[in-house]
């Protein structure tokens, strides 16, 4: 009798099951035994934002809770960019969860840039300045929303309330000094070009997990599920089979 293979999918900050459904349809066509589930983080696809403001640790909880409704003989998690970082953090304090991690381009190392961040603060207040006159505020979305791309904030400025204050929380949690705790196999999969997550973070990931294995797609961006599914499948197939 055949084991039941689950793998549970993490999206990154803005990710749902709506953006993985295209790479999930490649990857089940390729690797039919395995049961995919992606989850719907709190604040993204069909699931609402807490009410309080949450951070990694209440994240990974979630993931958990939601886990434990599905069974599976053998189960695996991979985890992408905040979905990497949440991930990380279940696994290195609950290794029953699953038998294999597999990290793609996941946020574990949050630098401290507070002279960035502090440009941006200053920035964001003299924008709201400016934005009060009127022939600037009838355009004001428009108007920040091209500020904040280009200081590289997009998803900053496409959260409101409570998810602003999440994504305000989540990017100075650094979870790098629990990778030493995760203690089951781990795959790091990263794009040989990511800019959202160098490269160097990744190979850092790798010395820092005991017992993982890093995989490097030549060309590969960021999003591989996106632009480099076929390269990523074919990882993955060594993986899960």
């Amino acid at each position: 009798m055949s084991q039941k293979k689950i793998l549970f999918i993490l999206p990154g900050w803005g990710g749902s099951k709506k953006t993985w459904e295209g790479f999930v349809s490649f990857l089940s066509s390729h690797i039919p035994d395995v049961d995919v589930h992606v989850l719907d983080l709190p604040c993204f696809g069909e699931t609402s934002c807490p009410t309080d403001v949450w951070g990694v640790k209440e994240y990974a909880k979630f993931v958990k809770n939601k886990m434990s409704h599905i069974k599976g003989d053998r189960v695996m998690i991979l985890g992408h960019s905040f979905g990497g970082q949440v991930a990380a953090y279940l696994v290195a304090h609950h290794p029953e969860v699953c038998e294999r991690l597999i990290l793609s381009g996941a946020a574990i190392y949050r630098p401290k840039r507070y002279f960035k961040r502090t440009l941006f603060g200053i920035i964001a207040k003299m924008l709201a300045f400016m934005l009060t006159f009127p022939i600037l505020k009838s355009r004001a979305r428009y108007v920040k929303k091209v500020v904040y791309r280009c200081l590289g904030s997009s998803d900053y400025e496409e959260s409101r309330g409570v998810k602003r204050e999440i994504y305000k929380k989540v990017v100075r949690e650094d979870v790098s000094d629990i990778l030493c705790k995760i203690i089951v196999h781990t795959d790091i999969v990263w794009g040989e070009k990511d800019r959202h997550t160098p490269l160097r973070y990744g190979k850092k990931t790798a010395e820092e997990i005991p017992n993982a294995q890093l995989h490097i797609v030549e060309g590969g961006t960021h999003g591989l599920h996106l632009h480099k599914k076929k390269a990523f499948v074919d990882i993955l197939q060594n993986i899960l089979l």
